[in-house]
């Protein structure tokens, strides 16, 4: 094996074993999916006057939910195979179009909020390296302390009550702009979509109407990223790196700059976990704030008993979510290389 290809062996291999991985976790999705309640066919046959054996075969066949487990099975393998999850019982139309709907709205909201979740991490990480007081350094750790501890929803109900049903600054949480507007199609992405077609009113109402869920999801999952952050400051202020910027005359911003880009490995690690977590766990705060989004359709699929409803979003979730961490591992090799799959650092 030639020196070069020693050196990137770590991404190559990764890449090729992504789709394993994605399989295998589509595999448990389908077992885990048969453990839920219910009769599929029957319920998609509800309001038929009459469900004779053939019928419900015939619809069992149709949804891939004939013969035994082991049959659907190699059905289901051979649709995810041609990229076909097959068809909504609820809505009738192929379940790649209801994700492909429904995503890139969820994707854009999650994206947005943990934006400004990694803002403030950094601007506190610079307010910790600034600051020599105390008091301000035991802030900021026990800021780090709520990592975890307040559940995104009950700050959510919170701030309902308390800046729509008592003050009335902010917008009824009845979708993602206000009744009247129609929101462009282009990306799929709401926000982009505003942006590209110059809709300025209903940017403005998107806006007004997102400020809320996504100062939620600011304060409640700053505190995690912030946490592995601040590890990260200590251990890189007081590595010999640091040291030899400072004693060589390097610029404060410079100093900054270096141990910030070297602490960031862990944060970076945390982040494609949220990002991950968040595009099918923020399903509470879109029904709270009636966005829709791709939790909607997973909860619509376990309200009809839509296994391949169920089965298509936990796939695609699961996809999402090793995509996210393959990048994370490539983010990471770029802001620290000693970080890469088989480096050796010499001491």
């Amino acid at each position: 094996m030639t020196a070069h290809l020693r050196r990137h062996r770590w991404w190559i291999v990764r890449t090729l074993v992504l789709p394993v991985h994605i399989a295998a976790f589509a595999t448990v999705a389908f077992f885990l999916v048969r453990l839920v309640p219910g009769d599929p066919v029957l319920q998609a046959l509800e309001g038929t006057d009459t469900i004779t054996p053939e019928i419900y075969a015939e619809a069992a066949a149709a949804m891939g939910l004939s013969g035994s487990i082991w049959q659907q099975l190699g059905t289901f393998w051979a649709g995810l195979v041609r990229l076909d999850l097959g068809t909504s019982t609820v809505t009738g139309r192929p379940i790649w179009q209801e994700i492909w709907d429904r995503l890139p709205a969820t994707v854009e909201l999650v994206l947005v909020g943990l934006t400004g979740a990694v803002l403030l991490a950094l601007a506190l990480g610079v307010l910790l390296l600034r600051t020599r007081s105390g008091a301000v350094r035991r802030v900021l750790r026990g800021y780090a302390r709520l990592a975890g501890a307040v559940p995104d929803f009950a700050v959510a109900i919170f701030g309902l009550v308390l800046l729509y049903g008592t003050l009335r600054v902010v917008p009824a949480p009845i979708g993602r702009i206000s009744p009247g507007l129609t929101l462009p199609d282009v990306t799929g992405f709401p926000i982009l979509d505003s942006l590209l077609t110059g809709s300025w009113d209903v940017l403005g109402s998107m806006l007004a109407h997102l400020a809320l869920p996504v100062a939620v999801m600011v304060l409640v999952y700053t505190p995690t990223i912030w946490k592995q952050l601040a590890l990260g400051l200590d251990e890189s202020a007081a590595a010999p790196a640091t040291l030899f910027r400072i004693a060589s005359g390097a610029t404060r911003p410079a100093i900054y700059l270096s141990i910030m880009r070297r602490a960031a490995a862990s944060a970076v690690v945390m982040i494609g976990a949220l990002f991950g977590g968040l595009v099918g766990g923020v399903v509470v705060l879109e029904q709270l704030f009636g966005l829709g989004g791709l939790g909607q359709f997973a909860l619509d699929s376990v309200d009809s008993v839509d296994f391949l409803g169920l089965q298509g979003f936990l796939v695609s979730i699961a996809a999402i979510c090793l995509i996210a961490f393959f990048a994370v591992d490539i983010v990471n090799m770029l802001l620290d290389p000693r970080r890469r799959p088989g480096t050796a650092v010499d001491g």
